[in-house]
């Protein structure tokens, strides 16, 4: 059976994603292993200069470099620029 990894920076807070995420996992079920992997967030302070962003999204990238698996077909979402990275 196919093995998907979600891997996302940050936490759902709105009650209505949640149970969407849910909804489409049961879904996902019958098809596919889903797994959603949330990590935590770097604080950002607020008036950051753009070195400091860059060491946080930096930061985050590692975060989410360490959890993908060897020989991992990834794709990578990029909701500012409505573009998938394959």
């Amino acid at each position: 059976m196919l093995h998907i990894d979600i891997i996302c920076i940050g936490r759902l807070k709105e009650k209505y994603l949640k149970d969407a995420v849910d909804e489409y996992s049961k879904r996902l079920s019958k098809y596919c292993n889903l797994n959603i992997i949330e990590l935590l967030d770097e604080k950002i302070p607020n008036n950051s200069s753009d070195k400091l962003l860059c060491e946080v999204k930096a930061k985050e990238c590692e975060k989410i470099s360490s959890r993908i698996k060897k020989d991992s077909y990834v794709i990578a979402l990029d909701l500012k620029r409505f573009t998938i990275y394959i």
